[in-house]
């Protein structure tokens, strides 16, 4: 069950138009990620009676997407901008929106099943009134894959006219083996974890976390080790057999003595939880996009990312320092103890984050931008969590000093995506 007591923007803002905004389910989004974009996205989407208004003033004022017409974003094909028929067939319609939350611990595969069912109660809900009896989905990050899955591996793509992507980690990231082994950074690892201790083994029970992992597809040797004299890359070509069900070398993905219970049994379990439900979900996806797929990313060096990660070695300490590492930092490294550090064999080694461009958790190297199914893509500044933020990241670079280029281009995909229903 998700909890849909959440804050919500303008609850009654849409009148009698739609549904109240609680009942499209707007109160089980995290408000201080999606509050405000999704009050903002509806109002782009809903901007029809400017042009009523106009009729009645002399000052002729334009909706959002008559301003979105013929305007660029960045360095992108010219195909994708809105043309002026574009904007005008996008007036037709209405579009309310609707939110979908799901547990990001289960497997993708039962959220995607879930989806399918909210899918069909909206779509019953506005029987008789549909120009087409399809949705456009807008996803978040894990949300894509969820989308995808339904779409592309459940028979869900009859339902869905199309689908906008934002920061989806298509092809896995490293960052979820980071996560894995030392608990997560910020604000966030203290609310889920900031160690291993803390943080796998609830990982390490839960497919949709490791879902996140990198597939085949990412390509070989996304960690490596960094030696006195040595150096190693992994995978070389099968990353669950040489990382994630690696029981003994001290690199592997999960490590036995920090699950729970009866760890002999939870590492079992954790065996057949990656091949049964990780690696089927993440192969069965490679390379399956819905027809009518626009997705934008991030891929700023402003937001380090883990491109690769690299176990560093670090010099061995004195023994007479060991116990004031407790208390300082010698050669400006962590104590011992920080959840970055390993050891193996009489050395020490750290992990390292590679600083790669992307939206601080997916590197650009996570995102597929080629493909017969993907119309548009937008490469912008965002950050992860902040993907569907209001105000642009860096005001000067953006189109529109209010409107976030992710936002606008969120919304002119849309448009594009329904030019394929005709005029009622």
């Amino acid at each position: 069950m998700v909890d849909d007591r959440g804050k919500i923007v303008n609850d009654g803002a849409d009148g009698k138009k739609f549904p109240s905004r609680r009942k499209r389910g707007w109160g089980c989004a995290f408000y201080k990620s999606y509050g405000e974009a999704l009050d903002r996205l509806q109002y782009l989407l809903s901007d029809d009676d400017i042009l009523t208004d106009n009729y009645f003033r002399k000052e002729q004022l334009q909706t959002a997407r008559q301003r979105f017409t013929g305007v660029r974003i960045g360095d992108e094909q010219a195909e994708q901008v809105l043309t002026e028929a574009e904007t005008v067939h996008g007036h037709r319609f209405l579009y309310p929106l609707h939110v979908f939350g799901y547990n990001w611990l289960q497997s993708n595969a039962d959220s995607a099943a879930l989806l399918g069912t909210y899918i069909g109660e909206v779509l019953e809900d506005y029987q008789g009134r549909l120009a087409v009896n399809k949705v456009i989905l807008v996803t978040h990050s894990m949300g894509g894959l969820v989308a995808r899955h339904y779409s592309e591996n459940m028979n869900g793509q009859e339902n869905i006219l199309g689908i906008v992507h934002g920061v989806m980690p298509d092809l896995g990231s490293p960052a979820a083996y980071r996560r894995m082994k030392t608990g997560e950074r910020g604000i966030t690892g203290i609310i889920i974890g900031d160690n291993a201790e803390k943080l796998m083994p609830v990982l390490a029970q839960s497919p949709g976390p490791l879902q996140l992992l990198p597939g085949t597809a990412y390509g070989p040797g996304w960690l490596r080790v960094e030696g006195s004299g040595s150096r190693q890359s992994l995978p070389l070509n099968d990353p669950y057999q040489e990382i994630y069900l690696n029981k003994t070398d001290w690199l592997r993905l999960c490590e036995q003595d920090l699950l729970l219970d009866d760890t002999q049994t939870e590492w079992e379990t954790y065996q057949d939880r990656i091949i049964t439900d990780v690696q089927k979900f993440i192969e069965e996806l490679n390379g399956k996009y819905h027809p009518q797929t626009w997705l934008f990313y991030g891929a700023s060096a402003n937001n380090p990312s883990d491109a690769f990660l690299t176990w560093k070695e670090r010099p061995a300490l004195r023994p007479a320092l060991r116990q004031a590492l407790q208390l300082v930092p010698v050669m400006g490294y962590p104590e011992p103890s920080s959840p970055t550090y390993r050891y193996d064999a009489g050395k020490t080694f750290e992990l390292i984050s590679a600083g790669t461009p992307g939206d601080g958790t997916v590197p650009v190297t996570s995102i597929r931008t080629t493909s017969p199914h993907i119309r548009g893509v937008l490469a912008t500044n965002i950050d992860h969590e902040g993907a569907f933020a209001v105000t642009p990241v860096d005001r000067s670079r953006s189109v529109y000093s209010d409107l976030s280029d992710a936002l606008m281009f969120t919304v002119r995909s849309v448009i594009k995506i329904v030019q394929q229903v005709p005029a009622p």
